[in-house]
């Protein structure tokens, strides 16, 4: 069972380097790491060439988005299943990879391992993203399960269409949303942490971005025939509550 990481990039600075180590620290011996990077002026393609130990597949050219690119490092994967891990997230520890191979070793349509979010700024803060859930239901309620623990059959990723690049932020909801509610397709839950990821992502960029990425998830569901009102959407920021409860994430 070969898995492909795509993490994409323009101008991260050092935290590129977290990120990578994460993943040629892992276990798991069949894994495909696909950078693209937006041709990014802060010398990234030049760092990444001088990591000796990366052993991954680097593209730095311009593209059209942060969607637009993800797409682009789909395209390049040859493993049966593809993720997309940040360039300021890592994976939480070596053997998180393997905690998603086992978990797929019955094929489903998708596997998915639980999150952890860090503020830089209060280390002794976290939030304990699951992944496990009725998500038919919660994402008519604009909640989705964490995106950077979910691993996609790479052959259906690419027959759903991949990210729909019209979207300015809510491009991963969308495609969670195709994925849950509009086929009867299975994912295996890994009730562990498999990626930590710092706060501060663009959908949660002050309140115009929540706007953005409301009105899109509503965009989203009338596309796609599934219910739910602005009412609905703006609740889901009450159940992020939950995630700060204290609880073993290693």
């Amino acid at each position: 069972m070969r898995f492909s990481i795509v993490t994409v990039c323009y101008n991260p600075g050092d935290a590129i380097e977290a990120c990578l180590r994460s993943v040629a620290a892992q276990s798991y011996p069949h894994i495909e790491h696909i950078v693209i990077d937006g041709a990014s002026p802060d010398g990234t393609a030049d760092r990444i060439r001088g990591f000796d130990w990366f052993r991954g597949v680097l593209v730095s050219e311009p593209d059209k988005g942060i969607y637009d690119a993800m797409n682009k490092g789909a395209a390049r994967a040859n493993g049966d299943y593809v993720g997309f891990l940040n360039a300021d997230d890592w994976l939480s520890d070596p053997g998180a990879i393997a905690a998603l191979a086992a978990a797929a070793r019955d094929h489903p349509d998708a596997v998915q391992g639980d999150v952890v979010i860090v503020d830089p700024d209060k280390p002794g803060r976290r939030r304990y993203y699951s992944g496990d859930g009725n998500w038919r239901r919660r994402l008519s309620w604009g909640q989705m399960p964490p995106h950077p623990g979910f691993y996609m059959r790479t052959d259906l990723f690419r027959t759903m269409g991949g990210f729909s690049t019209d979207y300015r932020i809510a491009a991963d909801y969308d495609l969670m949303l195709r994925f849950f509610c509009t086929g009867a397709r299975t994912a295996s839950h890994v009730a562990a942490p498999v990626v930590t990821m710092a706060t501060g992502g663009v959908s949660n960029q002050g309140l115009q971005s929540r706007k953005i990425i409301n009105r899109e998830i509503g965009v989203a569901c009338r596309r796609n025939g599934v219910k739910t009102n602005a009412l609905m959407i703006w609740s889901k920021y009450l159940t992020k509550i939950f995630q700060y409860w204290p609880r073993r994430t290693a």
